[in-house]
């Protein structure tokens, strides 16, 4: 037996987390994975820069066709892992060729049902594979197919994101931090204000890792901007003390599965986040992480973190002690090991 799992891209966090990391889990196993990635992909995997508006939208057909030439590879008795929809596209046909005569499982970590079209597609998606893997709950309930849907949250190899030492550092010498596309900034200015207040009155930095640098409405942060690379980006996120990560209360967001905060608590640094779905699972507030409801609380909780070392040690171990309970590959990879067995048990 064989899984084959189609990646949306290489870079993609998604991608690299709930497809190369479960693939690796399983080969160490004892599976025999195999990845296909489309290549261009709408993420612009060989450029410098993801590709936005109309140049993402380009891309499609041309992914479409790369994709159509994978599926000459596939074998009689494999099993199908979709991570995410094959192509940006209203449709279904590339999955239901690839799942046709095989097994097939379909991951997915976002709110993909609502862009255009998306509902119908997450519906026929889901009744064309023999299960579904869901992020977090909401996305879980909007599959609506309980009977064969698991939830299970995106991971990170806590080898690789391994417990960085806290620094004994204060006021000015802090650096508070966030991490993630450049389309994402809006969620940043959300708490902008409060959090240049905070770095006012203690003089602490900021800085922003993305793949391009952040808009003038951050300006009042005067972050230092970090080009996001693959192979620096353990090495970057830790030369933050605090990570923070708001959002607004809205579907899109409900569907997401809290990674930029897993990635700063794996590393063993406190994070700040909006209370706003899967959040409230992942932090216990006061324990391994903050979850500010007001602007108030996201100033004053920043402000006691940048100035007490001793308080982001406590929290940030706290935190690490989190992630490898629930939100390590190790602890995940039994579970997708589980799915991946019940789905080939029935080939």
């Amino acid at each position: 037996m064989r899984v084959v799992f189609f990646l949306q891209g290489q870079r993609v966090p998604a991608a690299r987390f709930r497809g190369m990391a479960v693939a690796q889990a399983l080969g160490a196993a004892g599976m025999d994975c195999s990845l296909c990635i489309p290549v261009p992909s709408v993420y612009g995997d060989w450029l410098p820069r993801f590709p936005t508006g109309p140049w993402r939208r380009l891309l499609v057909p041309w992914v479409a066709l790369v994709r159509l030439a994978q599926l000459r590879d596939l074998r009689p008795g494999d099993v199908v892992f979709f991570q995410r929809p094959m192509i940006e596209l209203p449709t279904v046909l590339l999955e239901r060729l690839a799942a046709r005569g095989r097994r097939s499982l379909f991951d997915f970590d976002d709110a993909i049902f609502l862009n255009w079209g998306g509902r119908e597609k997450l519906r026929r998606t889901v009744a064309l594979v023999d299960h579904v893997v869901a992020g977090n709950r909401f996305l879980a309930e909007a599959a609506r197919a309980p009977e064969k849907t698991t939830i299970i949250p995106t991971a990170v190899d806590t080898n690789r994101w391994a417990m960085m030492p806290t620094r004994d550092a204060r006021g000015r010498e802090v650096v508070v931090g966030w991490t993630g596309l450049s389309c994402n900034y809006r969620h940043l200015a959300l708490a902008r204000a409060p959090i240049a207040r905070a770095l006012r009155r203690t003089g602490a930095r900021f800085m922003v890792i993305s793949d391009r640098p952040p808009p003038r409405e951050l300006a009042d942060l005067m972050p230092a901007f970090v080009p996001w690379r693959a192979e620096s980006e353990i090495e970057d996120l830790a030369r933050l003390d605090v990570g923070v990560m708001p959002l607004p209360d809205g579907l899109h967001e409900r569907g997401k599965c809290a990674f930029k905060l897993i990635q700063y608590m794996a590393l063993g640094r406190p994070g700040l986040a909006s209370p706003v779905g899967v959040n409230c699972e992942v932090v216990t507030d006061g324990s391994d992480g903050f979850l500010p409801r007001t602007d108030a609380d996201w100033e004053e909780q920043l402000v006691r973190l940048i100035e007490n070392p001793d308080l982001r040690v406590q929290v940030g171990g706290h935190a690490r002690q989190r992630v490898e309970a629930a939100y390590s590959v190790a602890a995940v990879a039994p579970r997708y090991l589980e799915v991946v067995n019940r789905v080939a048990s029935a080939i």
